[in-house]
């Protein structure tokens, strides 16, 4: 990923540069992964976090202090909303294929095919339940911080996760009876 040091210092703002570095940059490797669970592709991913980085630097005085992780996420979904190319064609996350060190290695290759089975299966998620799913079982935002960076209800964000995680467990019991269900 693209440094933002450069980016920063060239930005004009109304806080310190410093104060913004030390907030934000914890959350960078959130960022990245709601990226490329949006855009499915790495590149796209760096260069989406980079967008949202710069408008959040140009608003981050109008910050209200609060949830920082769900403001961040909500300019990520929307920078990803206003850039999208509604016909592109949408490649899946790949997993780390690095064998681990150790005696307990049939142990990670189970656990390994099973988390990809899983990640398979959100990505055949609908892209607001995908993202749902994302956001408070992986990352483990709480429903109000999901549903704060999605811009939707508390209850709407239930719905969709509800909805979701019963479309996974379904397809990863019998991925036979669910070909082509889902988008």
């Amino acid at each position: 990923m693209r440094t933002n040091e450069g980016l920063i210092s060239s930005v004009p703002g109304k806080l310190p540069k410093l104060d913004f570095e030390t907030a934000v940059r914890p959350e960078l490797s959130v960022l990245y992964r709601v990226a490329l669970r949006l855009t499915r592709n790495g590149a796209d991913s760096e260069d989406l976090v980079q967008q949202t980085l710069i408008k959040a630097f140009r608003n981050f005085g109008k910050f209200d202090g609060v949830h920082l992780r769900s403001w961040l996420i909500r300019i990520l979904r929307n920078e990803f909303a206003s850039s999208v190319d509604r016909s592109a064609k949408m490649r899946a996350v790949e997993l780390n294929d690095d064998a681990p060190d150790g005696t307990v290695i049939w142990n990670e290759l189970v656990w390994r095919d099973q988390a990809h089975r899983i990640l398979q299966e959100i990505d055949q998620l609908p892209r607001d339940h995908a993202v749902a799913v994302h956001l408070c079982d992986v990352e483990e935002l709480s429903y109000e911080e999901a549903a704060s960076a999605l811009g939707v209800p508390v209850g709407t964000l239930k719905s969709r996760l509800s909805r979701a995680r019963s479309m996974i467990v379904a397809r990863l019991r019998n991925p036979a009876l669910h070909q082509g269900d889902i988008r």
